[in-house]
């Protein structure tokens, strides 16, 4: 180690990288439809004289019969969530385009759904309307018919016993199943998640990841493709199935991870799960301190 310089490159088995490359090779393998879910092409944001997305490019493909995770690490600053919002239609790029099946987006859609740290229910409406709201309003859905979509998904979210309740009524970690239901429930293709478990507490914060892995892998009701941004490497690394780490509005590095088959309490605890979070600690360490320095 040089002197006055810090060492955080963690002691990473040779077996940690002959996974990536397994996993790399077995998505290869993998059926995917012709037209992809999601492109960025030539993507540039600046406000004013500066640049947070330089260049931006990308392609997810859609893969049959699964849904993707796609988490988002990266330093605060990098240009996580500006992607996010672009993605969502809620600002458009200097230059450049997304497309989602093909077609440019060119604001908000039903094809994408957002899901914000900061619970977005309408305090005036119970449980089970908050989620029938949308279904009406946006899918134009008679109200008995979304009710008993609604009904489905206060079940599928454990929120059953608060269908009368209002959002103030709610716990954390009620509030945001309430969110991700209401979403869910217009089976949108693509699930936009900004920090949506920054506020809630460890133990709260399993169970949402559980609940995820859940609806996307264990018991799946349709496919969809979730972006996900975090700052909590062990949520990222638990959740995605691809990792992007972006950097000054790049992506710098992506990997593909094991999809989860375990709680996220019990997966997050074993030796190798840990080893890999040192991988990406380290890589985003070298972030900052480049970016300091």
């Amino acid at each position: 180690m040089s002197e006055g310089k810090l060492n955080i490159e963690p002691e990473i088995s040779p077996d940690v990288f002959r996974n990536f490359q397994r996993l790399c090779e077995e998505r290869k393998a993998e059926s995917v439809r012709k037209q992809p879910v999601l492109e960025a092409r030539n993507v540039v944001k600046r406000y004013d004289d500066q640049t947070a997305i330089p260049d931006l490019n990308f392609v997810i493909d859609d893969i049959e019969g699964k849904s993707e995770i796609i988490t988002i690490l990266g330093p605060s600053g990098c240009g996580k969530s500006t992607i996010l919002n672009m993605v969502a239609g809620l600002l458009p790029p200097t230059s450049g385009e997304f497309l989602t099946f093909g077609k440019p987006i060119e604001g908000p859609g039903v094809d994408r759904g957002m899901i914000f740290q900061r619970y977005s229910s309408f305090p005036f409406l119970t449980v089970l309307d908050n989620i029938a709201y949308p279904l009406v309003h946006v899918l134009k859905k008679p109200w008995k018919e979304a009710r008993e979509v609604a009904k489905h998904w206060v079940d599928k979210m454990y929120l059953t016993g608060a269908e009368k309740k209002f959002p103030a009524q709610l716990s954390g970690g009620m509030q945001q199943r309430l969110a991700i239901a209401r979403t869910l429930s217009a089976r949108a293709p693509i699930i936009l998640m900004d920090e949506p478990f920054g506020a809630l507490d460890r133990k709260i914060r399993w169970e949402m990841q559980d609940l995820i892995a859940e609806i996307a892998f264990f018991q799946p009701e349709h496919e969809f493709t979730i972006m996900l941004v975090t700052h909590d490497i062990p949520e990222a690394l638990y959740l995605g199935d691809r990792v992007w780490i972006i950097h000054q509005g790049r992506i710098i590095r992506t990997e593909f991870c094991e999809r989860p088959s375990e709680p996220a309490r019990q997966a997050q605890s074993r030796p190798h799960f840990l080893e890999l979070v040192s991988f990406f600690n380290a890589q985003i360490d070298q972030l900052v301190i480049a970016q300091e320095g």
